[in-house]
């Protein structure tokens, strides 16, 4: 008897316990969630109905226990949508968030989703199995964060982070205050997907503090992530911080690298990096103290300096926290590198960062690469270092101590799918997506007159070509594109249809919007004057407000009698970006602004308009502006570009005014002016314009200056091949033919 009333009370705690555990459970859509937070007890269930919520500002604070979290799930993941003008703050402790999927929407302040709710932060807190995509605002240079990590032992994981195309992170753990420091945070089994080229510093996936930050602990552990075409700055992933530990991530074609920047006793291991031979494809960046990097896989990397597979800085004398530490007891062992360009020692010495790595153990790496001489590279000294038992295989035989030379064949890296595995929310998977450009219809739309020109742009489906047929085309509004398109021209008599403007208020002749891959062919854009009407603001230019990044091509195009200093005939504006811009046999004259203007961020932090430039075969003729303006000022190194090729072009009369300049190019990181024709043009000032550091790989060469102003530039090594100074002979100047007859 006594034993069957023990077994009964024991039953009877235990149903209770389960009851407990369980909790009640509440049915509500997601903007009831706070209310019943403010009765939800440890153990409790909040599902949200599904259906797409907009305009929300979501503060989510409640009270669960680590036997008992409150849980806050969607009834479907991934069918509960939030869009519009919609954030989420999250607060208290021991609550765990999933299946929630924000898209088609952006923050109107702060971040996507915080871990804090005003003063409060969140702590053991969990967000699971959600979604955040192309969740941006309707300009590329407003900043704010996806998710934001504040308090203690906090986990994000199998969410999907993708498409962002602001400044700012994917994810940045916080360490502002002492509560959100040694936080001991799980970043773990994401996928972040791709983001493109942003033009500029602070566009990271992930960092982990900042400077201020530089030797607090922050214990935050980085684990089984993909991280996907990861290419909005050099720095990946940034570590900031002491302490933290990034490994067994996978890194898919990321023009940029996981990054030790600032802080000490950093762990990464187990990490591969897949290139594919892909441009600026990068592996790990160090600086500061006591690093392990051990167990990490590299392939067919091909970034170089920042960019490397393998760079350990060299420092500055007695640094401040945000600039360069001495990278010294730091530990690089076992990690493989195959068919990696560039592993570097020394990266980034110059004037001011002047001291090389001290007592850097390199030992039992293996480096194979049939098409290297030699297995790194020395910028400085590398007195400091300690090599020990490595192995290579490289087009020419080691005989450096501390290395040994095998016969090996070379390991396979990963398929995307295997980096893939396990990764992201259970709604949107990871995806090995094309990104071929878009190939444009060979069955022309034509058109005769404007109207018709008008309407077929704004109807034509994504990839239609569209031929102008006639003479004359007077538009009275902008021509916007806002979608992959092909317009063309038929010549009339060898003339170009021309296209000019009489609207009534001032837009562009043509512009470019959100959507838009272009391409230009055989069109004569006019800025003259229409009795009655207005100016055009400029040929053509990007819209005012863009955050997604653009293709451009201008083939055999003629731009003309653009006669204001602010009318530019093709302009990049601010805070807009070109992934590539290619302007080809086009001929600009009689203009008194800039003909080819990318210039437009001012701010000196790096930031610029186009990431690859190639203009060929372009003639310029009485340009009172700038024919060729590009800029990226400052002296930040965290991206890569623009790069610039400037190929065939011909200069006559232009930009004679006192410190004027035709070619104007500041900041590209690689340049090449080649084959050029500078002509009575830059007298007053320069031919070419530069302002180089000496990391920056300029060369110009095989070009002839005739009454023609100097080559300005910073570092006098930027001249490269044989220059001329002859007159030129053009086939026939009176008709705008300036080719040369020689050539």
């Amino acid at each position: 008897m006594k034993q069957l009333v023990t077994k009964l009370i024991c039953t009877i705690f235990l149903v209770s316990l389960i009851q407990v555990t369980l909790g009640a459970e509440y049915q509500v859509r997601a903007d009831e969630v706070a209310s019943v937070l403010k009765k939800a007890q440890a153990g409790d269930r909040i599902v949200i109905q599904k259906g797409t919520y907009q305009d929300l500002e979501l503060k989510w604070i409640g009270h669960g226990t680590e036997a008992a979290p409150i849980r806050i799930e969607a009834e479907e993941a991934g069918a509960v949508r939030i869009g519009g003008a919609s954030t989420l703050r999250i607060a208290g402790e021991w609550i765990e968030i999933s299946g929630l999927y924000f898209t088609d929407g952006y923050a109107p302040k702060g971040g996507v989703v915080e871990f804090r709710c005003g003063k409060e932060v969140a702590n053991h807190c969990r967000l699971t199995n959600c979604a955040i995509d192309g969740y941006n605002p309707a300009r590329r240079d407003v900043l704010y964060n996806y998710v934001a990590l504040y308090g203690r032992h906090n986990r994000v994981d199998h969410c999907s982070l993708t498409r962002k195309l602001n400044l700012g992170l994917a994810l940045y753990v916080i360490l502002t205050e002492e509560r959100s420091q040694q936080n001991f945070h799980r970043i773990d089994h994401n996928w972040f997907g791709p983001r493109p080229v942003y033009g500029s510093n602070g566009s990271e996936t992930i960092r982990v503090g900042t400077s201020q930050q530089a030797y607090k602990s922050s214990n935050t552990m980085i684990e089984e992530n993909l991280f996907d075409r990861c290419n909005g700055e050099v720095e990946v992933v940034s570590i900031k911080s002491c302490d933290n530990t990034v490994r067994n991530n996978g890194f898919w074609e990321c023009e940029g690298v996981l990054a030790l920047r600032h802080g000490d006793r950093n762990v990464a291991s187990g990490n591969i990096f897949v290139g594919n031979g892909k441009r600026n494809t990068g592996g790990i960046r160090v600086v500061n103290a006591a690093h392990r990097i051990y167990d990490n896989r590299l392939y067919g990397l091909q970034g170089g300096r920042f960019f490397s597979a393998l760079a350990l800085m060299n420092a500055v004398p007695n640094s401040l926290p945000n600039r360069y530490c001495l990278v010294e007891d730091v530990q690089i062992e076992r990690n493989l590198f195959v068919d990696c360009s560039n592993i570097e020692f020394g990266t980034g010495k110059d004037m001011e960062r002047t001291l090389a790595p001290e007592r850097i153990l390199f030992s039992e790496n293996q480096i194979f690469n049939s098409a290297l001489q030699e297995p790194y590279l020395a910028i400085d000294r590398v007195e400091g270092f300690t090599f020990r038992d490595n192995e290579v295989a490289l087009a020419g035989k080691v005989t450096q101590k501390g290395f040994r030379n095998v016969k090996a064949a070379y390991p396979k890296a990963p398929t995307y799918a295997e980096l893939a595995a396990g990764c992201g929310a259970s709604f949107l998977q990871p995806e090995l997506l094309a990104t071929e450009p878009c190939t444009f219809a060979t069955k022309a739309i034509e058109v005769h007159d404007a109207a018709s020109l008008l309407q077929a742009v704004d109807q034509a489906a994504a990839g239609s070509t569209i031929r102008l047929v006639g003479e004359l085309f007077l538009i009275d509004r902008t021509i916007r594109v806002d979608k992959p398109l092909r317009i063309e021209a038929e010549r009339v008599d060898g003339e170009r249809p021309l296209v000019r403007f009489v609207g009534d208020r001032r837009e562009n002749l043509l512009t470019i919007a959100d959507g838009a891959d272009l391409e230009l062919a055989g069109i004569c854009f006019s800025g003259q004057l229409e009795p009655g009407c207005s100016l055009p603001a400029a040929g053509v230019a990007t819209a005012a407000n863009m955050i997604e990044p653009y293709n451009l091509l201008i083939d055999d195009c003629e731009f003309v009698d653009f006669g204001e200093s602010g009318m530019f005939a093709i302009k990049g504006g601010q805070a807009t970006f070109a992934e590539r811009v290619t302007i080809r046999r086009s001929l600009f004259r009689n203009l008194s602004g800039d003909a080819i203007h990318f210039a437009a961020e001012r701010d000196d932090k790096g930031r610029y308009n186009a990431d690859d430039m190639l203009i060929e075969d372009c003639a310029f003729f009485r340009i009172l502006g700038l024919p060729i303006n590009i800029y990226r000022g400052g002296s930040d190194e965290s991206t890569a570009g623009p790069y610039v090729t400037i190929a065939g072009c011909n200069f006559e009369d232009c930009c004679n005014k006192e410190r004027g300049s035709v070619i104007r190019a500041i900041g590209p990181q690689v340049m090449e002016i080649r084959n050029c024709n500078f002509s009575r043009s830059g007298r007053g000032g320069a031919a070419i314009r530069l302002d180089e550091t000496t990391w920056e790989k300029i060369s110009i060469h095989d070009c002839n200056l005739y009454e023609a102003g100097r080559i300005l530039t910073m570092t006098n090594r930027v001249v490269t091949g044989p220059m001329t100074h002859h007159e030129p002979q053009y086939i026939d100047a009176e008709r705008f033919d300036f080719r040369l007859k020689n050539d």
